[in-house]
């Protein structure tokens, strides 16, 4: 059952655009379009929501309401007990498609969140969209005093074994040697 959600990961980001209604969908690429990550567009997407239905009023509550959806997303995904009914229920059908599991998210977090499903749902996608098919870029993830990058587990250890063979005296050397050398003057067989 879970790799029915898994599966759903694997897809473009820009498919989870699709999710939303029409009117959404062109507000939210103009958005992403014009900033420079997928949560800054989801900020302004909350910024121009009048201030007196925001659940938290200030400025700085905006970045802890993003974690608050994102938390609750990655809850609902996991299968929280707060949402295993919903979770159970979302799995339980014949296909799960993206905007079944928009749609489910937004519903079941929002009374959580204090806002409604309708308008978190532009939220949900975008914080979804981060969480999608990491391995093509790197994520920059801005900061107030520094800057992050996400990786995917696999560009994460190829990172990893560079440091490692760069550590080892002599093997960048070894290395270039073993480019330089013209396959005819390679051993056939290894003599470990």
């Amino acid at each position: 059952m879970e790799k029915k959600l898994e599966q759903l990961f694997q897809l473009d980001r820009e498919e989870w655009l699709e999710t939303l209604p029409r009117y959404q969908q062109k507000r939210i690429k103009q958005l992403v379009d014009s900033s420079n990550s997928y949560e800054e567009a989801a900020k302004q997407w909350l910024n121009a929501m009048p201030e007196n239905t925001f659940p938290f009023g200030a400025e700085q509550a905006r970045n802890i309401f993003i974690e608050k959806v994102r938390d609750e997303i990655e809850k609902f995904l996991r299968g929280d007990e707060k949402y295993a009914d919903e979770h159970k229920q979302l799995l339980s059908s014949s296909e799960v498609l993206q905007k079944t599991l928009v749609s489910s998210v937004s519903v079941a977090i929002a009374p959580v969140i204090g806002i409604a499903a309708a308008y978190i749902m532009p939220v949900i996608v975008l914080v979804l969209m981060t969480m999608t098919k990491i391995a093509d870029q790197p994520i920059v993830i801005a900061g107030q005093t520094s800057n992050a990058v996400l990786l995917s587990e696999s560009d994460w250890a190829s990172v990893q074994e560079t440091l490692y063979l760069l550590s080892v005296p002599g093997m960048r050397e070894s290395i270039r040697e073993g480019m330089a050398t013209p396959i005819e003057e390679c051993d056939r067989e290894l003599q470990w």
